[in-house]
This record gives structure tokens, sequence and C-alpha cells, in this order.
């Protein structure tokens, strides 16, 4: 520790903090304009410049100088208080007095600190400055004459977001925040009005509608992809107004602008019951005892495996919880399954091949009174850990990697927060990006190495970069303890250097030559892959890849150095995790565990596993008398995002009976029997588990309008049904489930799964995978369905979320050599062919896409993306002009 005095006052502090980070630890307050936290200091300002003895004669920023032994620190003194007077002055000569009109009137950095120094007048006069205002961007508005040219958004927008899009035009007293005096063009994610000390950047959404002290604000974790943000959602007179954080500041558009789907014109209010054809609004008794009367129905005369649940990574895990145990515990059976199995749960299935289900032993009670939402369960000395769970990363340390690899993946519009979390790592001194990917992706600017293969290629790159790697380190052994490396190293030699180089698609070898180098060097690798790999054919044996490429040269006790798969939505990790699946209990437990969970009740657990979704699919074409006879799905748009929709909507049809809980009445929820409307966003209390693990807490600020929230349909159903009881808030049932989780042991809010402090043992097993990359057919396009950043599932395509303004429908993106020889330009309809359908969409020019390859997003109705695939995100495909 370093002693110092600040002020007279004796303080310990950590070595390399700053002088303004150890005040405001201490409550002691040092004025500033340009500085925060969530960026590395600069000190232009000169605001919070303070005294040091020993030190220079003159005043140094307190933000960019660091703490030392002896140091004697005076903040506030006649000079100082002078000098920031005279400093704040000649900010205010050309800044705008609108302050009753700026919305950031009463949250302005500026007119606090202006009240705070005294001052009352500005004594300096100079040319105004022409303001050029901009009042034509999406969703934020600029005031340049309110700019104090702080540089804050200019950093964030490069340094963090990486979007580049706000720089300073001019020089001197002439500076000006620009982006070249024409609209923004950026990935509207607004984190620079959140950053901005004063009102030069304006919410449009936001815009008149409050002031800041009018406003209730309640902190909350963002429902929208999984990477567990957390904001304020800003509320007045019920109505949701702006989310802000002030914290890290970054959040994406969806997080940002996707808030108003609580909103949404077309919400369902009431249930709905399917009569003659048609949907007629009912009661909740009325809707809730017709479920029961069918169910019971159809359990009676087929039974418990008659009916199959499908859980959402929409929903709580609490409810989510209770789906499975009403299945599991009240019906007798463990048909159910969640749409993890599209994506997240080939990584899961893949990396458990590798590394092993999670085992977590000698954890014991924790006997103290809990704030809601921890885990009653605490390790001990001789706790340990092992299985896959303990090789996946948290967010927080992702940024100490000294290498990372991004395959399958286009991280931004996937998982933001990854993305951030690599431009924080890619600051670092000796770091190293090697981007693989079909297309460009926002992330090959900064790469060390671009791997642009074949699309689906993914398996055979990684056994291209651990060729390369063999070849550049012959003497290297797997970092991991595992066995079967023998049998990897036969399957490597299947195909030689130029063979393995042409089946990528990779003009040459030496590419993957240079990755595997990179690689051999790393001391903290990190892997990171996603939705466009897990969405594949096959994916399952591209993530044995991946896990048997991280054997030979992962980390697991070096932070940073893991693996990153890619968990869509808000939960749709934690969805897997609280046992929604055919053959896992809560906590991935087997079905034979003896550490089963113990919310049975009178019933024995079902130790038979039940289908996954796609054999229930099957189970279905084939007509067979075991078939599921009825479909209880917690929500989401089946036809919409499962591949081959033609076949889907059929085989979903041979149901006798579906119930779908959502809040839209989207195209799968028209099939039902009955619709009940659910509680979303801030309407209801509950938690999620982020993509990497971090438990995120859902707080009600809204009041729910004839809606309810999943948990507590599924305890009124499983009451008609006599199920056993649960109980009665969000904060209990998590009681109840962290109890049968061993994983979860000491997880609390912000806290990550495997992350929480106890010992952990990674060990493995080299599976040889795969290395056929056939893709069906000879059409000449290959199309990726995939994400756009935008939005998140079809979530936020629902009127008036803000994304819709920047992405408002659909559009085949292809190469411009492509629409050149095809006669096609922007706007212009194309008609997309596969041999399982065909449909038409407009057409968008993409230069980051290869010649060859088409991109369509899976987010809206029209065009339905999924009436081409078969059974995976790529197909090949025809265009013709419409």
């Amino acid at each position: 520790m370093v002693n110092l005095t600040i002020d007279g006052r004796a303080i310990q502090a950590e070595p390399g903090k700053t002088i303004l980070q150890v005040a405001q630890e201490n409550g002691i307050f040092i004025p500033y304009l340009c500085y925060h936290p969530a960026l590395k200091p600069i000190g232009s300002c000169r605001i919070c410049v303070v005294e040091v003895k020993p030190g220079p004669p003159r005043p140094v920023p307190a933000c960019t100088t660091t703490v030392a032994e002896g140091q004697e620190v005076v903040t506030n003194s006649p000079r100082l208080q002078a000098i920031r007077q005279e400093l704040v002055k000649l900010v205010l000569i050309n800044h705008a007095l609108d302050c009753p009109i700026c919305d950031k009137g009463g949250e302005c950095e500026l007119q606090d600190l202006t009240h705070a120094l005294g001052i009352d007048r500005v004594d300096y006069q100079a040319i105004k400055l022409p303001p050029h205002h901009d009042y034509e961007s999406l969703l934020v508005e600029r005031h340049p004459d309110r700019c104090i040219t702080c540089g804050r958004c200019v950093r964030l927008c490069r340094d963090l977001v990486g979007a580049m899009a706000i720089n300073f035009m001019n020089r001197g007293y002439f500076t000006e925040l620009g982006s070249g005096l024409v609209p923004l063009d950026c990935e509207f994610c607004g984190s620079c009005i959140d950053i901005c000390p004063v009102g030069a950047l304006i919410n449009k959404q936001f815009k008149y509608r409050a002031r800041a002290w009018e406003v209730e604000k309640t902190k909350m974790v963002c429902p929208f992809c999984g990477g567990g943000c957390t904001y304020e959602l800003h509320v007045k007179d019920g109505h949701p107004l702006r989310v802000y954080n002030g914290d890290s500041v970054l959040l994406c558009g969806r997080g940002r602008f996707g808030y108003p789907v609580v909103e949404a014109e077309d919400r369902l209010k009431s249930p709905l019951i399917k009569e003659n054809g048609e949907f007629r609004p009912a009661t909740w008794e009325e809707a809730l005892d017709l479920v029961a009367r069918r169910f019971k129905e159809l359990r009676d005369a087929a039974g418990p495996q008659a009916i199959y649940g499908l859980g959402s990574p929409r929903a709580t895990l609490e409810a989510n919880y209770l789906f499975q145990k009403f299945f599991r515990a009240g019906l007798g059976t463990n048909q159910m399954d969640n749409p993890g199995r599209l994506h997240y749960l080939k990584a899961v299935t893949g990396l458990a091949q590798v590394f092993g289900w999670p085992r977590v032993t000698e954890v014991k009670a924790n006997g103290r009174r809990l704030p809601p939402y921890h885990s009653p369960l605490e390790a001990s000395e001789a706790t340990k850990g092992s299985g896959f769970p303990f090789v996946l990363g948290s967010l927080e340390e992702l940024p100490q990697a000294d290498l990372i690899l991004v395959i399958g993946a286009d991280l931004t519009p996937e998982l933001p927060p990854l993305g951030w979390a690599v431009n924080r790592a890619r600051q670092k001194d000796g770091f190293h990006l090697i981007v693989a990917n079909p297309r460009r992706t926002k992330f090959d600017r900064w790469a060390t190495l671009s791997l642009h293969y074949r699309p689906g290629a993914e398996r055979l790159v990684v056994a291209g970069l651990m060729k390369a790697l063999l070849a550049a380190a012959p003497e290297a052994a797997p970092a991991i303890p595992a066995q079967g490396w023998e049998e990897i190293q036969e399957l490597l030699k299947k195909f030689g250097p130029k063979e393995l180089a042409q089946k990528c698609g990779l003009e040459d070898f030496s590419t993957l030559e240079e990755a595997g180098k990179l690689l051999a060097q790393a001391q903290a690798p990190a892997i990171l892959f996603g939705v466009e790999l897990l969405g594949q054919d096959k994916a399952e044996h591209t993530v044995m890849a991946l896990a048997d490429l991280f054997l030979l040269i992962g980390r697991p006790g070096t932070p940073g150095s893991a693996l990153y798969p890619v968990a869509e939505k808000a939960n749709t990790r934690g969805v897997c995790e609280v046992g929604v699946l055919p053959d896992r209990l809560p906590g991935y437990l087997a079905l034979d565990d003896p550490a089963a969970p113990v919310f049975w009740g009178e019933n024995p657990p079902v130790k038979d596993p039940g289908l996954d979704l796609w054999a229930m699919l099957d189970k279905l074409e084939a007509e067979d008398p075991a078939a599921p006879q009825a479909l209880y799905s917690l929500g989401g748009d089946l036809l919409r995002f499962l591949p081959n929709r033609s076949r889907v909507e059929k085989l979903l049809g041979r149901l006798q009976f579906i119930v779908v809980q959502d809040a839209f009445l989207h195209d799968f929820a028209q099939m039902a029997d009955v619709v009940l409307p659910v509680a979303i966003h801030a309407e209801q209390e509950g938690t999620f588990i982020s993509s990497t693990g971090s438990l995120g807490v859902l707080n009600k600020a809204l009041e729910a309008d004839g809606v309810k929230p999943d948990w507590e349909i599924i305890q009124e159903l499983a009451a008609r049904m006599g199920f056993p009881a649960s109980p009665r808030s969000p904060a209990r049932i998590f009681q109840e489930l962290a109890q049968n989780v061993p994983l979860w042991t000491d997880l609390a809010p912000g806290k990550s799964v495997g992350k929480t402090g106890f010992q952990t043992e990674v060990s493995g097993r080299f599976i040889p995978f795969d290395l056929d990359i056939s893709l069906p057919g000879r059409r000449p396009y290959t199309l990726i369905v995939g994400k756009v950043l935008q939005h998140s599932g079809s979530y936020t395509t629902h009127h008036p979320c803000g994304t819709l303004v920047v992405s408002p429908s659909g559009a085949l993106a292809l190469n411009p050599e492509d629409a050149h020889s095809l006669e096609l330009a922007a706007g212009d309809e194309v008609r997309i062919i596969s041999s399982h359908g065909e449909i038409t969409a407009p057409v968008t020019l993409d230069a980051s896409l290869p010649p060859g390859v088409v991109f369509l997003p899976e987010h809206f109705a029209e065009p339905a993306a999924h009436r081409l695939t078969l059974n995976s995100n790529l197909v090949r495909v025809t265009l013709q002009k419409a």
C-alpha cells in the first residue's frame, strides 16, 4: 500500500491508482469534466488539477497522476479555485445558455460544476462559432454549441465501441465535434449520449418528455441478448422513458432503444381461446381451467409423455425452473427441451464430451440470512469443481487474454459486450487478435490475422490451426491434462497443408502457419465462437474441435484464458442450467444422479430421458404412437427460428393441443389452442444467467395490464393440476432452485458461475471430430441466415421499438459484384430459391461479403428466412431478379 496525505488526511492507497481515484474512494471532492471511470484518463480539461509535494511547482491533473509514497496532495486552495474558475469560464464562452430547454438540465455536469465553483458571470468574449446542429441523425440529436470538447464520446466510440463514428473537426478554438457535417452512420448504440457531460448529444426518444428529477429509477438487467448488461430504467407516470447506464456507459442499440417493447401496440392483454378456428378473449380462470382439463385428459388417456414442454430463453430462471418442475414433479416426465437446442446446447454437449459434465463436491448449506438471489450453498475448504463450466470465461476476465481467436462469430450483432471486451484487450501491448469468418467483420480492421474461409469450413480451419501449431512447436504437448492426444495427431494427418487450405477456401497454408505460431506463443489464449458457427449442422463436432484446440493451448487457471460460446438471448444459458432439458436436471446433473434435486414431492424422480426438440419432431413425422399429442411452450416463434419452416409447421399441426405463453400473437402462437399473455421486461421480477455466466436481476418497475408473469401462470396451472406447491415469490423460488444446483455455489448478483472462488480441476479427453464439411446441393450461392445488430430474436421488431428506426425490415445482403452480374441494384426485389422453399426479399449491397456468399437476417416475419433452410443456418440458393 502507498501512504500519502490528501488535504491533511492520512490515506493508504493501492499502488497504480490515480489521485482522483483515491480521492473519490475516500469521499474527497475533486471537480472534473473530461474524466470518466469507463475511459482511460487523458487530462485534457485540467479542471481536476491539484497541488502535489514533492512534485512540480505547477498544479498537476489528478486524473492522470498516480499516487506515490509520501505525497502531500492539496485539492482545494485559492490558487486551484482560481484556475478552475478561469477554465470553466473559457468553456462557457461559446456554450449555449439554454438550460431551461436543454434535456440535460438537472443532470448536467457543467451546470453542477458552475454552481460548485460559484461562477455567476463570464468575463470573456470571443467570436461566436456558427453551430452545425444535427436533427437528421437517427435516434441521436447533436448540438455542437453545447459541446465542451472533452473528448469523452470520441474516445468511447473509438476505443470501446469500435465504431469510430464521431471525431473532432478543425483545431484550436474552432474545434468542433462532428461526423463530417453529415448525419451519423454508425451502430446507433447511443453510448455517446450517456457519457456526454452536457447536452451536446440528446436521446431523441427521451427529448422533452421529462426532467431527470421527475423519473423513478429502477436498476435491472437488460432483457435482450445474453450480454448481461445492467442499466437503470427511468419511468414517469407509469411509462418507460429511457434506459441509462451510468457505470460502464456501454449499451447496444437494442438495449438502449428497445425498451418500448413493453408498450408495443400488438401486445396481448388477455388470454385467448380458439373456437372454430378463431380466437376469442377469455378470462384467466376460463383459460387456465381449460388448459388444466385438457392436460389431465391427455395424461390419463396416453400417459404423461403425451405432453411436451418447451422452455424459453426469455423467461426468468425462476419461471423455467418451475416449468421443468411442472413436468418432472407434477406430470412425471422428462419430455421437455428449450430453443437453446438450436445453438447453445450444441456448445454444451460438445464441450461436455471433451471436459465432462459439471461436478461440484463438498459444498455446505449457508446458515446465514441471505439477501435475495444469493445461493444458499457455500464452498468449504474441500470444495472442488470439475467439468466444462470451468473452462468457460467471464466477461471481466476476457480483456486479460493475450491472444483471442474469434471464429464463426460476428461479435457486434451476436453479443456486443464480448466485442467491447475484445476492444479493451486490444489496447494492451503484445496482444494478438485472430479473426476467422467467411465475411469481413468489424474486428478485421484490428486483427493481427484474418482467415476468410469457405462457409461451414470451421472444423477444417481448426484442424489447420492445430496442424500449424504442431509445425511451429513439434514438441508441443497438451497444456491441460488430457487423454487421446495420439488419436488427434493421427486425424491431423488426413490432409496435407495444401489440400487443407484448399478445402478451407484459403489461398494457401501460410496464414494458418502464422496463426499457429501465435497460438503456440500465447500465455493466456481465449477462443470465442458464436451463433453463426453453432447454427450449423454438425456444430457439435466443430465445438469438439475447438475444445480439442483448447486442451492443447488453454490455461484455465490464467485470467482471460477460456472458451466463450455465445448464448444468444438473455437467459439462453440459464434455461439450460436450470434443467429444461430431456436428459439433465438443474445444474446439469444426470437424471439418476444421487445428488438429484429435492423438489419431487411425493412422486419418485423419472429416470427415463425424454425427447429432445429434434427427436420430438421426428416422432411426429413418423406418426409414432409414442409421439407427443400436446405442446406447452413458454414462448418464442418456432416457425420463425427453426430450420425448414414448412416441415415444422406441418408437424406441429399434427398436435392435438397447443398452449403458448407469450406477449405477442406471432405465427406459432396463431397455431395454439390457448394463448396466455405474459409480463415482460420491467413488468416482472426474477433473474437471468448471461452468456458468460453472470447472474443478473430483473426488478419490477412497471405495472402489468391484464398479463401475468410466467412463474405465476405455471403455479396457478400446477395448482389446478394438483401438483406440489412451490414458493410464492421469485426470490423464494430462486432459493429452492439454487439449493439444488451445486454448480451455483456462492453465486450472487454480479458474480459469474464457476468464478466464485472455490478450487477447480480441469482435465479432458481429445475427441476426434468429423472433417467432412460438405454442404448439400449445387446451387451457385451460399446463404448465411444470421443476426443483425439492432435486433434480438423477434423481440425488438414490434413498434414503437427504436431499433426499427435503424433496421425496419429484413433484406438480402450480397456482394456488389454478384449484384452487378445479376443486374440487381439496392432496393430491387430478388427471388431466393433453395431445394426447400422460395421467398422474395429486397436487396442491399454489402462489400464485406465475399462473392458467392449472401446473408439474410432471421428476425423478421417477412422475409421468412427459414423457409429456405433444411437443418442448418447455411443453405445453397439460386438468386433471380423478381
